[in-house]
């Protein structure tokens, strides 16, 4: 008898866990994840992979203030224009950031940050969330580029 109810059990559970459900589906049949979307518009696909820059000629951007309107030669091939909508400054970094008036979506995201050798250091990205590709700021050999590179490999969603 005892084997009998312990057999009895066993196919009421192996019974209940064949109908239970582990996992329920999302209304759209979907399953609600972040999937990067690779099929966002190219907002630089006229512009070079990389553009060499002085960061010093940016340097200017630091002393704008709020709401301020600014060209900003990146090269021979790119301006970049727009208004200041966010400063920040700090003992050892100075950041500010540009809406772009000229490609619509974009922000260029600039600063310096200070070493505690005295050593500056520039950082930064042009990115839109819209578009599929974007630049960020990258240093070889002591020369500074824009170097462009896909939005998902800037940032996961």
């Amino acid at each position: 008898m005892r084997n009998l109810s312990i057999t009895v059990l066993s196919v009421c559970c192996m019974l209940c866990c064949l109908w239970a459900s582990s996992q329920t589906s999302h209304p759209s049949g979907k399953i609600p994840l972040n999937e990067p979307d690779y099929n966002k518009p190219k907002l630089f696909a006229d512009l070079p992979d990389q553009m060499q820059f002085n960061p010093n000629d940016l340097s200017h951007l630091f002393a704008l203030k709020l709401g301020e309107s600014v060209n900003v030669s990146i090269s021979n091939a790119f301006t970049f224009s727009g208004q200041v909508v966010s400063k920040a400054e700090e003992e050892k970094s100075s950041s500010v950031v540009i809406r772009s008036t000229n490609r619509v979506g974009a922000r260029l995201v600039f600063t310096k940050v200070t070493d505690a050798d005295n050593t500056i250091k520039y950082l930064g990205r042009i990115i839109s969330l819209q578009h599929g590709d974007s630049y960020e700021i990258v240093s070889e050999n002591n020369q500074y580029y824009f170097k462009k590179k896909g939005l998902y490999d800037l940032m996961s969603e």
